[in-house]
């Protein structure tokens, strides 16, 4: 069988949602699609569910792992992929229909393009829609026609990191000249190599959302350590892309640091410290002046009011 799309899914006791996952794949309608799902290290029974859909789905192949993680799992599915585009889906997250049709179009007249990403749903535990991520970070909400060929890849997606794993598509061939996921990081490793196909190649986006995200409270990612250590990641790529020339400009840097500024201001607030919040959320607003940092900066200032003195 000759698969245009290899889909590639990274599970860790993920049970619960591989099935509307994996459903919503079945549904984007096409024959030529294979599913490599790698079962890392999973005791919920994941084993047992996936061992059965192989054996009923010949499109589906299961790779089993011991702890390698989402990095590891991902590099292992693009290894033994044999499609002409890979594309990612994580296991708690799903396709709306006609995503993969969308995204081949877009390849097919735009030849030239080596990854595209769509914009993208947050939804809660009951799967209701909160918001979408390009409506919330004020971006590509001025492209009025359905795909956008982006003109400065690398300083956008540095600039402004709106680029949903779950929703993005790379042609396989890319991966022989930026390599695969570094695996020696402990989060973003997909916002690295983004940055990197960027730096190499063109990318192009479509406005509409074609995945739900889903937000889970017991997400491993959601933790308040893991969320510093993601933002300390975060911090390092730019620090890096600082110290090389690759014809960023000044303005994109800021456009970097404003967001990563707020994302500390957001898990101080969660830590109830609000003068080191409102400090980062000051210093992204002098960056990137924008009203919710103005108005998380008010809040900071409201709570530290009625905070009773110790």
């Amino acid at each position: 069988m000759v698969y245009t799309v290899s889909v590639i899914i990274p599970s860790y006791n993920c049970l619960e949602y591989l099935p509307k996952a994996i459903s919503s794949i079945f549904q984007q309608n096409r024959t030529d699609i294979e599913i490599i799902i790698v079962n890392d290290n999973s005791s919920d029974g994941s084993a047992e569910y996936l061992a059965a859909l192989s054996q009923k789905e010949p499109c589906v192949n299961v790779i089993t792992a011991h702890g390698v993680g989402a990095a590891g799992a991902r590099n292992l599915a693009i290894e033994e992929a044999s499609g002409e585009y890979i594309a990612f889906l994580d296991a708690d997250d799903y396709w709306y229909p006609n995503k993969l049709l969308a995204q081949l179009a877009l390849h097919a007249e735009n030849p030239n393009v080596a990854m595209s990403f769509t914009n993208y749903d947050h939804v809660n535990e009951q799967y209701q829609y909160t918001v979408d991520c390009f409506g919330y970070w004020s971006q590509f909400t001025n492209i009025s026609t359905p795909t956008h060929h982006i003109n400065q890849p690398l300083a956008q997606v540095l600039g402004h990191n709106v680029v949903g794993t779950s929703t993005v598509m790379v042609k396989a061939s890319v991966f022989e000249t930026v390599g695969l996921f570094d695996t020696s990081m402990s989060y973003c490793e997909d916002w690295q190599l983004w940055l990197k196909i960027c730096e190499n190649f063109e990318v192009a986006v479509l406005t509409k959302s074609y995945t739900g995200y889903l937000v889970r409270r017991n997400s491993i990612t959601q933790t308040d350590s893991k969320r510093l250590q993601h933002l300390e990641c975060i911090e390092h790529i730019i620090t890096g892309y600082k110290q090389r020339d690759v014809g960023l400009s000044r303005h994109t840097f800021a456009l970097a640091d404003a967001k990563l500024k707020e994302g500390y201001a957001d898990y101080y607030r969660t830590q109830n410290k609000f003068i080191n919040a409102l400090c980062y959320e000051g210093y992204a607003f002098l960056l990137n002046p924008q009203i919710r940092r103005f108005k998380n900066g008010l809040g900071d200032i409201k709570k530290l009011i009625l905070s009773p003195i110790t």
